[in-house]
C-alpha cells in the first residue's frame, strides 16, 4: 500500500512523489442547442415530394425530352423543382407570410407568390400549376402548413412547380417558372432564386429535443 502523505509548506501543497495527483472530472453539461425563431422555419408544400421532370437549373424541356424553348444563344433556366402531384392535391404554405402575387396563364394555369420575413431577410416563395382557394387573394396572409390552393389540372402533364427568391419582390422574381418569352433580357442565372430543395431541407422543424439538451437563447 503505497503511503499518502502530505505535507504542508508555507502555501504550497507539496505531494509525495509516487503518488500522481489526478484532478476532479470538470462537471458534465448537457449540449447546447441554439434556439431557431419560428419565422426562419419552413416546409415543403406538399404531403409528399417527388421529383417530376424538371430540377433547379433545367434546361426548358418536356418530359420527353422536347424543347419548349429554343434560342441561339440559350435561354434562362428552370429556377425551381417541378414535384408530382395531382390535380387538386392541397398546397400548403412553406412559412407564415403574406401573399403578394397571383398570376394566370391559359397553358400553366394560376402561379401564387408569398413573402416571408425571417431573420436572414426577405424570402419569397413561388407556387405554380395551382389554383388559390376562395377566400385567398393578394394582401391575405398565411401561417406554414395552411392549405392556400389545389394544385391546377394540367392533363398529362399536372405537377407543381416549387421556387425559393432570397430578397424583395423585383421585376424577376417571377422569372423561370415558365418558359421565357424572350431569348435575352435576363440578368445571369439563377440570380436571387436559390435551390429550392437545399432551402427546405435546412429550414425544416428540428427534431424534438433529447432528454437533457439546453436550449441557447
Amino acid at each position: 500500500m503505497i503511503a499518502r502523505l502530505l505535507a504542508v509548506a508555507g502555501c504550497a501543497l507539496v505531494l509525495v512523489p509516487g503518488d500522481p495527483y489526478v484532478p476532479p472530472p470538470p462537471s458534465v453539461l448537457p449540449p447546447l442547442r441554439h434556439v431557431t425563431l419560428p419565422s426562419d422555419v419552413f416546409q415543403y408544400p406538399l404531403s409528399s415530394w417527388q421529383p417530376h421532370c424538371l430540377g433547379f437549373g433545367s434546361q426548358w424541356r418536356y418530359c420527353n425530352g422536347v424543347a419548349l424553348r429554343s434560342c441561339a444563344t440559350g435561354v434562362w433556366l428552370h429556377t425551381g423543382v417541378d414535384i408530382r402531384a395531382t390535380a387538386g392535391e392541397p398546397v400548403m404554405a412553406a412559412a407564415d407570410g403574406v401573399i403578394i402575387g397571383y398570376l394566370i396563364d391559359p397553358q400553366f394555369r394560376g402561379g401564387v407568390l408569398i413573402r416571408h420575413r425571417t431573420s436572414f431577410g426577405i424570402v419569397i416563395t413561388q407556387y405554380w400549376h395551382v389554383w388559390l382557394r376562395s377566400g385567398f387573394t393578394i394582401g391575405s396572409p398565411v401561417k406554414r402548413g395552411q392549405v392556400f390552393a389545389n394544385i391546377a389540372s394540367m392533363g398529362s402533364r399536372t405537377h407543381f412547380h416549387f421556387a425559393v427568391f432570397r430578397g424583395g419582390f423585383d421585376s424577376h422574381t417571377w422569372n423561370g417558372a415558365l418558359p421565357p418569352a424572350a431569348c435575352a433580357g435576363y440578368p445571369s442565372f439563377p440570380y436571387k432564386f436559390v435551390d429550392p430543395n437545399a432551402f427546405l431541407a435546412a429550414h425544416v422543424p428540428a427534431p424534438p429535443l433529447p432528454r437533457g439538451v439546453r436550449v441557447l437563447v
